[in-house]
């Protein structure tokens, strides 16, 4: 009992305000990483949880342009298949507003009539501003947020909405005097995302209007296509199924159109990763910072025991009793700063999730991630919590005297070699930096050097990771995009005029060489694909990763994410509608295909002759292929699209324009789009994900400055009687201010020295890694100078941070300190 009172009069009494701050320094650093490590794991998962929220179909089939009559039978026929457990539809109208009288149809958006419910009660339409419409209702719609933000739209505005039909748009005397075949006065009650909008391509952003069943069933006559959702008994495994049902319906070579929800999801979860990744290693890093920062603080607090130790010890205490009395008090502390941690964790859930899926959260507010924070705070307590008691154990009286007798300086010689070449401050600071002192003065130079090199070689780390991330996002080569413009036809359904497109394209000396591409898709191995149809031995074709790209009828090229799910090599076969095929190369494929249809997209998707394609009867023509420009076949039906790349040489934007002024050319009708490259939802959501590295950057170097100046405050106060002693020898107020800054700038250097090359190394090994999940080109970038612009600011910060320890040492007063010993 003595010693209890002993220790906690003298000890823990006495050091209370030094042991909540150690509790108070757990619980924001070890909060922030809870926080972020918790965040990561929602922000993965909001997109999953959103989706059945919405109560998705499983699949979307293309009924294409029927007549009015004939939609109801053709609906009933699909949704009566076996495997459907429910089925919604939507039919799309040209639809325009009435501006003095005329309809004006220069706001060119997608008018989407929902026929049964579609997007009220399945694919449920989300509001991000007011409500949805009331299906009820003819007067009420909503728009999406691309029409919002292209034109301005807002809750509360009212649209004259007129409906026109088909045959009147190819009237020419129709634009002339535009009369509607229906016009109401509209309210729009909401502006959202339609259910495949949250994470989204650059293929697929496009200004919608939501109109409720009310509207559609006063305007069916005048629909001009319609797309039917399928809620599936078996989910993915019935797609197949339900392909071979839907195409037995159709005329033979009619297009076969459809939509998988899965891949969606997959392309999204694709898109929402890197800032979940970005996030988990943020709160990885900031534990580390957490542990390093605070058993740091934790050693010097037991170290500031070894009095207390020594009177123990003289009554009688072993030295296990010792270590235990010791350790008990910053034990407290990091169990108190432990749930102070979780607590944190917890009151800053709502700031999550981030990025796109934010806007959707299911469950927004207060969150309480059981596994993270459970397990979070418990390594929190149990790491700390040892090093407390290690730290207590090895500072027991006698392992003290022990390393006192046995320490000697290791950098004495090396420090004596240059102190003929440095000033005397130069080399009394160097040897602070680096060695450890004895007894009393130890200071813990080690662990403060590698907490250093540990956070310069994350910061390093991090560059490099967002450099290699900025140099994807300005080359599109790396996701699949080589070539500089894609002509689309009619949004993916028409097709271009071969000879048009010859004469055109092989007339202008800028443009290098074109291959074309029909859009479609299969079932390959049983799982539905979205595929490219192009003519062996195109020139301007996707990047190869693997093996190389189709040369004969029989071969197939896959995305690496396809090879991986159908569990494909390259030479392997695989079976396909049309027959079997040999895989004989691996690419990044474009995001590119029909508006609301599967598309090839990264690693997702493939590459077969055009003949293989399902759906594109064709009529063969004599046979004068091109000679320049393979890959647009001598077929009456040109391709979908059109891959164009520039010479080198070209100014990009005039061969654009050119191109524009002679798109219609080459339409069958339909009208021609000049696209550059299209994004994918995971390269559309790269400013997040480039975010993200900096912020990691900001808090490992926040993190490593901190830890610089508490342990060059610490280091000043251990290693007062030597600096009092300097005084005492003439050292001036500038002469002991240089030594702190030496110090502090041999600290960084080492840092530097050992941190960088290990953090470049570090983030290639990301870089590569995160790619290879992402089904991009991997071409990891060194920032060299970045990098070195942060050495230098490094060294300047690590002066700038030992103002505040000169500070304390130049106020070391020498008579007291000298008295005392």
């Amino acid at each position: 009992m003595s010693f209890t009172r002993f220790w906690w009069h003298a000890s823990i009494r006495r050091r209370w305000r030094s042991l909540a701050g150690i509790a108070l320094l757990l619980g924001i650093v070890g909060g922030t990483s809870l926080f972020a490590l918790a965040g990561a794991r929602r922000t993965q998962s909001a997109y999953p949880r959103f989706l059945r929220s919405s109560n998705p179909s499983t699949m979307a089939v293309d009924l294409g342009g029927r007549p009015a009559a004939d939609l109801p039978a053709a609906l009933r026929r699909v949704a009566q298949f076996p495997e459907v457990l429910s089925a919604r539809a939507y039919t799309g109208f040209y639809v325009g507003a009435v501006v003095d009288g005329q309809v004006d149809l220069s706001q060119e958006f997608e008018a989407l009539g929902s026929v049964d419910g579609r997007y009220f009660d399945q694919d449920i339409f989300t509001p991000t501003q007011g409500r949805r419409p009331d299906p009820t209702r003819i007067d009420e719609v909503a728009v999406n947020e691309e029409s919002a933000r292209r034109y301005g739209y807002h809750v509360g505005q009212t649209l004259d909405l007129a409906t026109v039909s088909e045959d009147q748009l190819e009237d020419p005397a129709f634009l002339d005097h535009p009369v509607p075949r229906l016009q109401i006065p509209s309210r729009i009650v909401g502006i959202g995302l339609f259910v495949e909008e949250v994470v989204q391509d650059d293929t697929d952003r496009s200004p919608l209007l939501l109109l409720t069943p009310a509207y559609v069933a006063r305007a069916a006559q005048w629909g001009t296509y319609s797309w039917q959702g399928l809620v599936l008994r078996h989910g993915d495994a019935d797609v197949a199924a339900v392909k071979r049902r839907f195409v037995g319906l159709l005329e033979a070579g009619s297009p076969q159109i459809f939509r998988v929800t899965s891949i969606d999801t997959f392309h999204a979860q694709q898109a929402i990763r890197p800032t979940a990744i970005a996030l988990s290693v943020f709160g990885v890093i900031a534990g580390l910072a957490a542990i390093v920062l605070v058993g740091q603080t934790l050693a010097r607090q037991v170290r500031s025991q070894r009095e207390e130790h020594g009177v123990l010890r003289a009554m009688g205490a072993s030295p296990a009793s010792i270590a235990a009395a010791a350790a008990l008090g910053p034990v407290a502390a990091v169990l108190v700063g432990s749930v102070v941690a979780v607590c944190v964790a917890v009151m800053a859930s709502p700031a999550m999730p981030i990025g796109p899926v934010r806007r959707v959260e299911v469950a927004s507010g207060i969150d309480v991630d059981r596994t993270v924070l459970g397990l979070g705070g418990l390594l929190l307590f149990a790491t700390l919590g040892a090093v407390s008691y290690l730290v207590a154990r090895r500072e027991s009286p006698y392992r003290v005297q022990q390393r006192a007798h046995d320490a000697r300086p290791r950098t004495v010689g090396l420090l004596a070699d240059v102190s003929g070449r440095l000033p005397l401050s130069a080399t009394t600071g160097l040897r602070f930096a680096f060695e450890t002192g004895a007894g009393r003065t130890a200071v813990p130079v080690r662990s403060v050097m590698a907490g250093t090199t540990i956070a310069l070689a994350s910061l390093v780390a991090a560059v490099t990771f967002g450099a290699s991330l900025q140099h994807l996002v300005s080359h599109p080569r790396q996701f699949g995009w080589d070539w500089d413009v894609a002509l689309i036809d009619s949004a993916g359904y028409g097709n271009t005029k071969p000879e048009a497109t010859k004469a055109l394209l092989r007339s202008d000396p800028d443009i290098e060489a074109w291959s074309g591409a029909f859009f479609g898709g299969d079932a390959i191995d049983g799982h539905n694909l979205p595929l490219l149809g192009m003519v062996p031995g195109s020139t301007v074709v996707p990047p190869v990763r693997e093996g190389r790209m189709i040369l004969a009828s029989d071969e197939i090229v896959l995305g690496s994410a396809t090879l991986e799910s159908l569990h494909k090599h390259i030479g392997d076969t695989v079976t396909t509608s049309s027959g079997p095929l040999r895989i004989v190369g691996s690419a990044t494929l474009p995001t590119i295909g029909q508006v609301h249809g599967d598309h090839t997209s990264l690693g997702v998707g493939g590459i077969v002759e055009t003949s293989r394609l399902p759906g594109y009867a064709r009529n063969r023509a004599s046979g004068n292929a091109a000679s320049q420009g393979p890959g647009v076949p001598a077929d009456e039906y040109g391709p979908n699209v059109l891959f164009v790349r520039y010479r080198r040489s070209a100014n990009t934007a005039a061969v654009t324009a050119r191109l524009e002024g002679s798109k219609d050319k080459l339409s069958d009708g339909g009208g021609i789009m000049v696209v550059p490259a299209q994004r994918s939802a995971e390269i559309v959501n790269s400013d997040d994900i480039v975010i993200s590295p900096r912020l990691l950057g900001g808090a490992v170097a926040a993190a490593a400055l901190a830890s610089l100046a508490v342990a060059l405050t610490s280091a000043v106060r251990q290693r007062r009687r030597d600096l009092a002693l300097l005084k005492a020898l003439g050292f001036t107020r500038g002469q002991l201010s240089a030594t702190v800054a030496w110090q502090a700038t041999a600290t960084m250097l080492v840092g530097l020295v050992v941190g960088a090359p290990l953090g470049v190394v570090l983030g290639r090994w990301l870089w590569t890694r995160f790619a290879g999940q992402l089904d991009v080109l991997s071409e990891p970038v060194v920032p060299v100078g970045i990098i070195g612009a942060l050495a230098l600011a490094a060294v300047i910060v690590a002066n700038l941070v030992s103002a505040f320890p000169a500070r304390v040492a130049r106020a070391v007063p020498v008579s007291m300190v000298l008295r005392s010993e």
